[in-house]
């Protein structure tokens, strides 16, 4: 999948001047008549806008959602790959991140439009399996991402304004509908493999979870399916590592639970949860830089310890949108959600754990251990918070674990503990959020949704 997105992206270009010098001579380059975009030629070109809207997506959401997590810890940065103090505290401000709402509907428009108008133009199987893949990712990112749903139509003429829920059941129903529809057009294992991991977190979501653990099953094991960044401009960059490079130094691992769980810097002390080296959730002293580049409002001595992460390391380093271990995961949590005997579910889940080597001392990491379903929930929060680390998805399955009262601990670090090293005000001033809110671009111009009341729940 990675090979098709690249040659995709890398198509725009090359299919445009194709296009342009076999259908005519353009002596002034403008807006393209609309039944253009119907020609195969131009096909690529709507698929490729609903990935590029994606990745900007992205970009911006896992290191503000990470924050949300508190999978980081803010260095006080307000300005250059930075956050308002409010969202440094966890809290999302009513009515704000309209671009990041603006990405995301972009992406959802243009691949329903584009399946929309490649039916009618009887498109290639391909192009139609890209439609509705990228159509269901947009969904479920929606979903994942928002408090609330909003989905306006793709008829230009419909004069009705968008439709407006309270939560996002329609944003994941969505999803399965277009991943479902996805797979009918799937032509290699690949692309089955994306649609029916797509459709598995989606069935997540809606707590459907006979089909969830059903679709994982199909996915195998070694299955990577990532959005692409790049360093070629700024919108594509990767900003987790950008607001966390020794360069801006806007986030540290210090504080969080991470920290202790990668190292505690003594080789000599390693177990389960405690200087583990996990090569999945990596950070590194900097030699260079012992704090961050500004100063957190109320943080005893302004400055905080600087540990920047290294799951990514260069501004084009992709962000996992799906894999086949957090497939695992979610058959494990299948298990659970449905009262099954815990060890079946514990197996899956020490499958995840086993298969990686500590950087600390070259041995296979301990698989967890649990004496009742109480603690395999614990185990399976662990490590589905691990194996998913700075991909966005942690806020989110902290919300959907606290609304369903589900049992075992969430390795939250108490950051409104005022004896807590890194205690400050910021995190005592506004009650947490796991989401964003609908922004006042779309309050304003939408009669259907109504005023901001609160920030994101």
């Amino acid at each position: 999948m990675n090979t098709i997105m690249r040659r995709a992206m890398r198509l725009t270009t090359l299919v445009a001047a194709g296009f342009v010098s076999s259908a005519c001579d353009v002596t002034n380059p403008g807006p393209v008549l609309d039944e253009f975009l119907t020609l195969e030629d131009a096909q690529q070109g709507l698929i490729n806008g609903a990935i590029r809207a994606i990745s900007e997506l992205m970009g911006d959401a896992a290191y503000t959602h990470a924050t949300l997590a508190r999978e980081i810890f803010p260095g006080g940065q307000t300005g250059a790959w930075g956050h308002n103090v409010t969202t440094q505290g966890g809290h999302i401000l009513p009515g704000s991140y309209g671009a990041e709402f603006d990405d995301a509907q972009q992406a959802r428009f243009i691949a329903e439009t584009a399946i929309q108008r490649f039916a009618e133009a009887e498109a290639s199987d391909q192009n139609l399996y890209q439609a509705y893949l990228w159509a269901g990712i947009s969904y479920r990112l929606m979903g994942e991402l928002w408090c609330d749903a909003v989905v306006g139509s793709t008829d230009p003429e419909d004069p009705e304004p968008g439709l407006y829920e309270v939560g996002t059941q329609t944003y994941f129903q969505r999803a399965v509908d277009n991943f479902s529809a996805a797979l009918t057009f799937a032509s290699t294992d690949e692309e089955e493999d994306a649609a029916y991991a797509g459709r598995a977190q989606a069935r997540v979501a809606l707590g459907d979870w006979a089909n969830a653990a059903s679709d994982a099953a199909e996915v195998a094991d070694d299955f990577v399916f990532a959005i692409l960044h790049d360093e070629s401009e700024s919108d594509l960059y990767n900003d987790l590592y950008e607001a966390t490079s020794g360069q801006f130094r806007s986030y540290t691992v210090q504080f969080t639970w991470f920290e202790d769980y990668y190292s505690t810097g003594d080789p000599a002390v390693v177990d389960e949860v405690t200087n583990t080296g996990d090569p999945r959730v990596p950070w590194v002293i900097d030699p260079d830089n012992d704090v961050a580049t500004a100063s957190l409002q109320g943080f005893p001595g302004g400055a905080v310890p600087y540990k920047p992460q290294r799951k990514y390391s260069s501004r084009d380093d992709d962000i996992r949108l799906a894999s086949g271990w957090e497939m695992r995961l979610v058959e494990a949590e299948a298990i659970l959600a449905q009262g099954q005997p815990f060890a079946g579910a514990m197996t899956l889940i020490n499958q995840v754990r086993t298969r990686n080597v500590s950087d600390v001392d070259g041995a296979t990491l301990a698989p967890w251990t649990a004496a009742d379903a109480t603690e395999a929930w614990t185990a399976l929060k662990r490590e589905r918070g691990i194996e998913l680390w700075l991909e966005g998805r942690r806020a989110f399955d902290l919300r959907r674990w606290d609304t369903g009262g589900v049992p075992g601990e969430d390795d939250q670090p108490a950051w409104e503990d005022t004896s807590h090293p890194g205690h400050t005000p910021l995190f005592l001033d506004n009650p947490r959020s796991y989401c964003y809110d609908i922004p006042d671009s779309e309050r304003d111009r939408n009669p259907n949704v109504p005023p901001a009341i609160g920030g994101g729940g």
